[in-house]
């Protein structure tokens, strides 16, 4: 009787857990990495960041827009996964550095909720972010 008990207890554990548990695209990390994108040199500034927020808002709404500083930064997004999930939540960063050559491009992730987050990044969203801005500004390699 007991070995059923603790078998019942386990696996509704399990189960509960599971729910809980990281996507397994986050990375958890104190210093979330930045990707860097060489923008085309017969892009202008002013094509480069409207294409940039262009394919932020696609996916997030923004918390920081500067044109001027060569700032902005999406609010944080709990869907990332495909369904609502209060535990795990996303955001981007994204810089021009003073040049405006290059597009700096940070995912950040949180995993735990409200008081437990642990931080993080996701590199699936720094993998998508940075493929959608290298298409849209990005110069070519050969």
């Amino acid at each position: 009787m007991k070995r059923i008990n603790l078998a019942l207890l386990l696996g509704s554990s399990l189960i509960l857990l599971s729910g809980c548990m990281a996507p397994k695209t986050f990375v958890r990390t104190m210093e979330p990495t930045w990707a860097s994108v060489e923008i085309r040199s017969d892009e202008s500034y002013d094509k480069a960041w409207a294409a940039v927020v262009d394919t932020l808002v696609k996916r997030f709404d923004m918390e920081v827009l500067s044109k001027e500083d060569g700032y902005a930064r999406t609010s944080w997004l709990y869907t990332w996964t495909g369904k609502v999930n209060e535990s795990y939540r996303v955001r981007v960063t994204v810089k021009f550095n003073p040049e405006r050559t290059k597009c700096e491009i940070k995912s950040e992730a949180e995993f735990g909720g409200a008081g437990n987050w642990v931080m993080g990044y996701d590199s699936r969203l720094l993998s998508t972010i940075k493929t959608d801005v290298m298409g849209n500004i990005g110069r070519t390699t050969r």
